[in-house]
């Protein structure tokens, strides 16, 4: 089974954290407001303890079913960021009855091939920075990381590759290939920044075709506005959680 973190009671409802692209703690600014769940964060491939392995998004999903139904619960929450999010449509798409509620943040579901050539093209010269401890500092200071996650974030960036990483683009979510996210009738809320990429933002707007998911663009933000923008955005998340 996939290696995940745990925080929480679990007698407490569950959410399900899946985190961006090599970011295990995405969701840092996060693990305090939701201080009354029981948080479950696996290590998706290509970071943290799976760093190895290849990012791979269906044997994933397989894996995080498996997570998913050995908590025994009839229900789980679930939130996504990035790829994460892109994960989280496809479980909901798929079995929308192991949920209660569901966050999409900066879900990448239309892929572009001009968008996926580009960061393909620039994966070796992101990957070679990855191998300078003074920057993964830098990146972990601004994305306020304690200095727990910092160390734990230097372990394994450096191992990353470039193959590895291009797989993160190139196995972007299309969501036309999973017709059945249109009936899915679970609350559900998508959000994105007003600063991030087109493909993303056009992304809002095809998640909001299913008329169960209430959409928001958050102003003055970008890519990684669940660390940057935590003041704004997680009191949308609590009580969407809690209501």
């Amino acid at each position: 089974m996939i290696y995940f973190d745990e925080y929480g009671d679990k007698a407490n409802p569950t959410i399900l954290l899946l985190h961006g692209a090599m970011a295990v703690h995405t969701f840092t600014q996060q693990y305090e407001l939701l201080k009354d769940f029981h948080l479950v964060i696996p290590h998706l491939y290509g970071a943290g303890e799976s760093i190895a392995l290849k990012y791979d998004p269906i044997r994933l999903k397989e894996e995080l079913v498996q997570l998913i139904r050995s908590l025994n619960k009839p229900h789980i929450n679930i939130m996504g960021h990035s790829i994460g999010a892109q994960l989280a449509v496809m479980l909901v798409a798929e079995n929308p009855f192991m949920f209660a509620k569901a966050v999409f943040l900066s879900a990448w579901v239309a892929p572009n091939e001009k968008s996926v050539k580009m960061y393909c093209k620039y994966a070796p010269l992101t990957v070679k920075l990855l191998q300078y401890k003074w920057l993964i500092k830098l990146q972990a200071k601004y994305w306020r990381y304690t200095k727990e996650q910092t160390h734990y974030m230097l372990a394994y960036a450096s191992k990353m590759t470039v193959e590895n990483y291009q797989e993160f683009f190139k196995q972007t979510l299309n969501i036309e290939q999973f017709p059945q996210y249109l009936n899915v009738e679970i609350p559900m809320l998508a959000i994105c920044g007003d600063r991030e990429s087109k493909d993303i933002r056009d992304s809002l707007q095809l998640l909001a075709k299913n008329s169960y998911c209430r959409t928001l663009m958050m102003p003055k933000a970008t890519h990684d506005f669940p660390m940057r923008c935590a003041n704004d955005l997680n009191p949308i998340i609590y009580r969407f959680f809690k209501e």
